[in-house]
């Protein structure tokens, strides 16, 4: 574990950030003085625009575009991280079978 300067914020990583449970979270933690990281699939899409409206989220939120199944673009939102809330979900490309359906 780093050890911090004074004064210096603690920087966490929310994967997800623009779904529901996680944008709640990235609300908290924006309010509670920490400085985000948000997952999201594309930054510019207007979906995610709530996450900018956020006390706190002009000088403490930074939305990275990450799939959960690219390596490299996990590693990059993670950097720097103390501490990583994974709350996103993979998508699967295609239609999913119903887990429901009898064979």
């Amino acid at each position: 574990m780093e050890i911090r300067g004074v004064g210096e914020k603690e920087r966490v990583c929310v994967t997800g950030a623009g779904g529901y449970v996680a944008s709640w979270l990235v609300k908290f933690l924006l309010q509670k003085g920490y400085i985000v990281h948000g997952t999201v699939r594309d930054p510019c899409d207007k979906k995610n625009a709530h996450l900018r409206d956020f006390e706190n989220a002009s000088e403490n939120l930074q939305l990275f575009k990450a799939d959960l199944l690219d390596y490299e673009g996990l590693c990059t939102a993670i950097d720097g991280c103390s501490g990583i809330f994974h709350v996103a979900c993979p998508v699967p490309p295609g239609t999913v079978a119903n887990p429901e359906a009898r064979f």
